[in-house]
């Protein structure tokens, strides 16, 4: 797996979502605390499995989630 940074997003503004096609995984941006949240939507179970197994998984799915809220916001600042 690539570095997770410089994975290819696409925003889609209509559903709040942001998706990764190379791996199949979306994310979908959710009102919480007065602001947009990523939460992880779809990733196939066998990349959820072979994250889940490293040691720091829990903290790869973050990165993860992160690096799409990143994306998303740029995405719709560029987009405005």
């Amino acid at each position: 797996m690539k570095d997770i940074d410089t994975w290819t997003w696409r925003v889609n503004k209509d559903e709040n979502t942001i998706s990764n096609d190379d791996y199949r995984i979306v994310v979908k941006m959710q009102k919480e605390d007065g602001g947009l949240k990523g939460k992880l939507l779809d990733m196939p179970i066998e990349l959820f499995s072979e994250i889940s197994k490293l040691k720091n998984g829990e903290k790869i799915i973050e990165k993860i989630v992160a690096s799409a809220e990143r994306k998303f916001f740029t995405g719709l600042a560029a987009s405005a």
